[in-house]
């Protein structure tokens, strides 16, 4: 099965499994609702950008 976006939630209803995505996702990139929850749990916005690009030196100038 191919879910539309990497941001979903599971929940268990009887014998059934629902799965719930959230936008749309391209699987390139930073997803909103991700780097929001990093945020929401404390993330810095240097820590939310090295999880989301490889390779990337953030500097202050």
């Amino acid at each position: 099965m191919e879910l539309r976006s990497t941001d979903f939630t599971l929940s268990l209803d009887d014998n059934n499994i629902l799965i719930t995505t959230y936008g749309y996702g391209h699987g390139v990139g930073m997803s909103q609702y991700g780097a929001n929850e990093m945020a929401k749990l404390g993330s810095t916005y240097e820590e939310i950008i090295y999880h989301y690009y490889n390779g990337v030196l953030i500097e202050k100038k």
